[in-house]
């Protein structure tokens, strides 16, 4: 398929800067202890920072594309969060609001002292939300993609704690087959089976605990729209039409009060907009990242 104009430019300019710079990529992985949290984290390339949160039942690795492309401009790091990957378990106490002086401690001891953009995927997106209003004067730019910016709603708080039940009585695999497949749009669900086999691998390392924890955290996490409407940095808005996990229409709503927010709708898609529709997502972070604030 060829590349749209603007991943085209992107490709292009980069080249040049390499061509130029003559530098390679710095990659590093490491566990970094931080309290009561051990972290996974890797890092790679040069530029600004972008701190990458991936979903529940995710883990660092399902953004291996995105940053494939991120990085040969920006300086990319991403986690583990929380009961996920190779990162720890979270406390009994975890929610989204108490972890972003963990997130604010980590960017430090990666000695950087620069505004971030952080992106959030679906429960990243809680995160990075949660981190930005604590943490504002270091924000350049946020990135929500499938990320409602309101507190849960009765309908999903039902949902989350049926699927803890299911989870308790060891029904793990049997509540995976029904919710992986509903990432997609209808039309896509047998169009990525390596995203498909991808998204039960780091299913398997989340432990019933770290499943149970997140949970507790996502059902109890903050309304952000109030903070977002006076938000002093740019925001980005990522939207799937075909959205089975949250409600597209409500997310479409809420995004349309943010003045600062840049909105992508995206017509061919459910949940995982950036592997059902990459070309268009990846033209639209270019150019969104490219504006100057």
């Amino acid at each position: 398929m060829v590349s749209p104009h603007g991943i085209i430019l992107h490709k292009l300019k980069t080249a040049l800067l390499l061509a130029v710079q003559r530098y390679d990529y710095f990659i590093m992985e490491e566990r970094i202890e931080i309290n009561e949290f051990t972290l996974f984290v890797k890092s790679e390339g040069t530029g600004t920072p972008i701190l990458m949160l991936h979903s529940y039942w995710g883990n660092q690795r399902l953004f291996d594309s995105l940053a494939s492309f991120l990085k040969v401009t920006h300086r990319i790091i991403r986690i583990d969060l929380p009961g996920h990957g190779l990162s720890s378990m979270p406390p009994t106490n975890y929610h989204f609001d108490t972890f972003s002086p963990i997130l604010h401690e980590l960017i430090l001891k990666l000695n950087i002292h620069q505004k971030i953009i952080v992106l959030g995927h679906s429960m990243g997106g809680y995160a990075a939300m949660a981190f930005a209003a604590k943490f504002p004067d270091l924000i350049e730019k946020l990135i929500l993609m499938h990320s409602p910016v309101q507190q849960a709603d009765e309908p999903s708080i039902k949902l989350r704690n049926r699927e803890a039940m299911l989870i308790e009585k060891g029904k793990k695999e049997l509540l995976l087959q029904a919710t992986i497949s509903s990432n997609f749009a209808p039309e896509n669900s047998d169009r990525f089976p390596n995203v498909v086999h991808a998204l039960h691998q780091s299913a398997s390392q989340v432990s019933q605990l770290g499943a149970l924890q997140s949970i507790i955290a996502m059902n109890t996490r903050s309304n952000y729209l109030n903070f977002l409407q006076t938000s002093p940095f740019p925001i980005f808005i990522m939207i799937g039409e075909q959205d089975m996990v949250y409600d597209s229409v409500d997310q479409l709503k809420d995004a349309l009060t943010i003045p600062k927010a840049k909105i992508l709708w995206l017509k061919e898609s459910g949940h995982l907009g950036f592997f059902e529709e990459e070309n268009k997502v990846f033209e639209g972070l270019n150019e969104f990242l490219e504006v100057e604030n």
